[in-house]
């Protein structure tokens, strides 16, 4: 197997951070945008979340199936000399970004009915732009090697590309916003715009970095033979791996998703100190990308299912523990940024528990289906953010919450909780689909790869 480069390294962190240039703004500032700016309500917004993420759901695994058939048809057409996932990244690059762009340009002249069309179209717009790139990016991975160890370190540098990626817009939007503080609509579309920019940059590099090593030929189906949809829900099934690791991400990415979108509400109504969020996110995130070099060598001494389930549970506890003290800047930068520290662990190695997770599929039924199990992960994780859009919206809606008013102490105690209450709940989820559920001890492993590497 051939060894990967830095240079290979450096690409894949590069995409997962050109990923989070339009991802980060999405879940942590579009809520602010459009109940703020464009005058949509939470509840509205939260149904529109919630909507445009089923949605996704749908098209992550049918994007997956893709991938597997184009691939097969490329290999015919350059007999055998063709890269499965690679070409999306250039052709989805500049998609994403210009329907990023759009996302956060909304006409003054329309009527509120037609802002919330308009919102509901350009939302999903991105949300589709972002699958075409997402799932054969996430999916790169598992052909870029199958050494466990380097896998592992694929999954620490997208892990870092992520956390810098999602780190980059909290520290630099609020201080644009503030510069056009008499102007927010202009604001948000000139920061979409300059992360746009940085986005699309990263997205390239990565397409001319990353290299597929692990070439799999690619059968021949037999018309009369086709698995139907139940057949291949009953495969996955039998994965366990891979229930799993769907458990833990479901809640994983449900607490994420809250405490990102909810964030901005927290620091300007609750802490009255909007521009302090860039710095608090440095110093919540700073620990874990310090940490980040070392997972790989935690993860042998202590083997994957205790690293991550063990830092989900401390990660809930340290959020939990917020809702206990007054709001206070510090308070809430020391616990989030312990708690921050925890969840990046499983958050980081999740991506090589997935690539586990195809080798599993391959040793069970003799089909790695990188694309469709991909994709059909993708679909979970959007599961998670479909919840939390809906209950971010709802959940502002139901504690009272009135935009550019002064809230009330129940209002501002409820946006508290759906900041760090509800990311507690969702790693507390995680902690029991890492640790009661995911079964592929080391020795586990070492069989799996032995019997696919027979087989190939």
């Amino acid at each position: 197997m051939k060894k990967l480069t830095f240079k290979n390294k450096l690409g894949y962190f590069l995409g997962d951070f050109g990923n989070c240039m339009s991802f980060a703004m999405s879940s942590s500032f579009l809520l602010m945008f459009y109940t703020n700016v464009v005058g949509i309500t939470a509840a509205a917004a939260g149904t529109l979340f919630f909507v445009a993420r089923i949605w996704d759901a749908f098209t992550d695994p049918m994007m997956g199936v893709l991938c597997d058939k184009i691939f097969a048809k490329r290999l015919a057409k350059y007999k055998g000399k063709a890269d499965k996932f690679r070409p999306f990244l250039l052709s989805g690059s500049f998609l994403v970004v210009a329907s990023a762009i759009l996302m956060f340009f909304v006409p003054g002249s329309l009527s509120a009915g037609q802002k919330l069309a308009w919102a509901y179209a350009t939302y999903i717009l991105w949300g589709m732009c972002y699958t075409y790139i997402n799932i054969p990016y996430g999916s790169l991975a598992s052909v870029m090697t199958q050494d466990p160890a380097e896998r592992a370190s694929l999954s620490v540098a997208r892990g870092l590309g992520g956390t810098l990626g999602n780190m980059i817009p909290r520290m630099v939007v609020p201080m644009i916003l503030s510069a056009f503080a008499t102007n927010q609509a202009k604001g948000y579309l000139v920061a979409m715009t300059v992360l746009g920019a940085v986005g699309l940059v990263s997205y390239l590099i990565t397409y001319a970095t990353v290299e597929e090593h692990v070439k799999m030929a690619v059968v021949e189906n037999d018309p009369s033979q086709k698995v139907g949809i139940i057949t291949y829900l009953k495969l996955l099934s039998k994965n366990r791996p891979f229930i799993a690791v769907c458990i833990a991400s479901l809640g994983m990415l449900f607490g994420m998703m809250m405490n990102m979108s909810m964030m901005a509400y927290y620091f300007s109504d609750n802490l009255n100190n909007m521009r302090a969020m860039g710095i608090a996110t440095v110093i919540s995130m700073l620990p874990g990308i310090l940490l980040a070099p070392f997972l790989s060598r935690l993860v042998r001494r202590f083997s994957v299912k205790k690293v991550v389930s063990v830092s989900s549970l401390l990660a809930a506890i340290s959020y939990a523990a917020i809702l206990f003290f007054p709001s206070n800047l510090w308070i809430y930068i020391v616990l989030s940024g312990i708690g921050g520290l925890f969840m990046n662990i499983p958050s980081t190695l999740v991506y090589g528990m997935v690539s586990d997770c195809i080798d599993y599929n391959q040793y069970i039924c003799g089909e790695r289906q990188e694309g469709a199990i991909y994709g059909s992960y993708s679909f979970v994780r959007k599961m998670g953010q479909a919840l939390a859009g809906l209950i971010g919206g709802a959940g502002l809606t139901i504690v009272g919450y009135q935009a550019g008013a002064a809230q009330s102490a129940s209002t501002l105690f409820g946006i508290k909780f759906l900041t760090v209450g509800a990311p507690a709940i969702g790693l507390i989820i995680a902690y029991i689909g890492f640790r009661f559920i995911w079964n592929l001890t080391p020795e586990k492993q070492e069989e799996v790869f032995a019997a696919i590497s027979q087989k190939n």
